[in-house]
């Protein structure tokens, strides 16, 4: 990605929420109310940039999560980076485990190795 590369726009709304979520917390070092867009702007260019890739359906949730945890352990205005430190893995994509294999294949499979150390031995 590049840094020329708009930033999607649900991700800014997402960061805009969670901007909004900390400026009604007052913390020490808090933007002003008027400049909620210019911060959520500047925290979602940030955030995009940091990334290696952003999802709406994967990160949307992860980011709302990681907002929700900043505000609860905060004790001042934070830094963009910050929200790293809440933001949760990732899930893990879904895993298909191949079928058992029937025993004829098993003795397919077999007579191949046999056939294939054959090869090697001779």
């Amino acid at each position: 990605m590049s840094a020329d590369e708009a930033v999607p726009g649900w991700l800014v709304a997402e960061v805009a929420e969670g901007v909004q979520r900390l400026l009604v917390l007052r913390l020490e070092g808090c933007p002003p109310a008027d400049t909620v867009q210019a911060v959520a702007l500047a925290w979602a260019d940030a955030l995009w940039l940091r990334a290696g890739r952003w999802s709406a359906q994967e990160d949307a949730p992860r980011l709302r999560q990681a907002f929700r945890a900043l505000a609860a352990h905060a004790t001042r205005w934070p830094a963009p980076a910050q929200l790293w430190e809440h933001l949760p893995p990732r899930p893990e994509p879904l895993r298909i485990n191949p079928p058992p294999l029937t025993p004829q294949e098993r003795e397919r499979i077999r007579a191949m190795l046999q056939q294939a150390r054959r090869k090697l031995v001779s």
